[in-house]
């Protein structure tokens, strides 16, 4: 998919002290072993006394309000009906869970088996893919990973646990820089003109803002920084971070922003009074090029009858 020319790094992206070892290094924190900052609120809920009056949504659902809300509402009901099984997703999730298994102290026989296990339930037969160069694909990625040792100085106090309206990879405490959330993103391919644009554009994704400020809320204490992994997979494996500072003025500049897209969104629901309409710019002009929605809203005019012909609708 095209991909818009890179831009220039951000003014408040920084980077914290050299990107860190995993947990277990000889100076680092073990995983899991720094206990959460004191707090009555539990992962899963949100104190109280700092709720936006508007319902609060997923950082992935307020994406794709974001994008269009007629995409937002597209994705709940249809599926492209792929033409060719790429392993894109299935990739991400292995990386993932290898990475998770790693910080919650697993042995490296069981941070493989995660992988293996994540690849075998996900594979489909095809020409293009084999069952086990998928898996080396996404071990040298979880290898790559670690070997960059991202938590050093860090005391883990989450992985990949649920809060009330999002599920952040990891959060953690560095002894220096604060509390903080860690997010990977995984790229079987990014071309290397176009990693830096991929890296900075992050900086001003909704999704690491709403982390940093539901991670704050449940434990009570202000997120400092949040940081992006970029794992690409393909030619070889490459790991690109930037730490970015969470200033409190900025963090409420975005609130103010997520608390009205939140009013909208409820306000498309059914029963609700706001109209939902298009944003045409999204239809080409999005990250990763043409919207899947295109052929539904301009050739098949949103006729759910037509749209099974091109779209596998969502039964469950």
């Amino acid at each position: 998919m095209n991909s818009p020319e890179p831009g220039s790094g951000a003014p408040d992206a920084v980077r914290l002290s050299e990107a860190s070892t995993r947990p277990g290094s000889e100076d680092g924190a073990s995983s899991l072993s720094a206990p959460p900052a004191a707090t009555d609120a539990t992962p899963g809920s949100l104190p109280t006394g700092n709720l936006p009056s508007s319902k609060i949504y997923s950082p992935s659902e307020t994406a794709n309000w974001l994008t269009c809300p007629i995409y937002r509402r597209f994705v709940k009901r249809w599926r492209t009906r792929a033409v060719e099984w790429e392993p894109a997703m299935l990739l991400g999730i292995a990386v993932q869970t290898g990475l998770s298994r790693s910080l919650r102290g697993e042995t490296e026989q069981g941070i493989e088996q995660g992988v293996v296990d994540e690849i075998t339930a996900g594979f489909e037969e095809q020409p293009k893919y084999t069952r086990e160069g998928l898996i080396k694909l996404a071990l040298r990625g979880v290898e790559a990973t670690l070997e960059k040792d991202l938590f050093h100085r860090h005391a883990i106090l989450m992985v990949d646990e649920p809060l009330a309206h999002s599920r952040p990879d990891v959060v953690s405490r560095h002894e220096t820089e604060g509390l903080g959330v860690t997010d990977f993103k995984v790229s079987h391919s990014v071309n290397e003109r176009y990693r830096a644009q991929r890296l900075s554009s992050y900086e001003t994704e909704d999704q690491f803002w709403h982390y940093a400020w539901e991670v704050g809320e449940t434990l009570g204490e202000p997120v400092q920084w949040v940081r992006p992994v970029l794992i690409i997979l393909s030619p070889k494996a490459t790991v690109l971070t930037e730490s970015i500072r969470v200033r409190p003025e900025r963090l409420s500049f975005w609130l103010e922003g997520a608390e009205q897209h939140w009013r909208d969104m409820a306000a498309e629901e059914p029963g609700g009074d706001r109209a939902i309409v298009p944003r045409w710019p999204s239809c080409r002009g999005g990250r990763f090029g043409v919207c899947e929605a295109y052929d539904y809203c301009h050739v098949l005019d949103r006729d759910p009858v037509k749209a099974t012909l091109y779209y596998k609708e969502i039964t469950t």
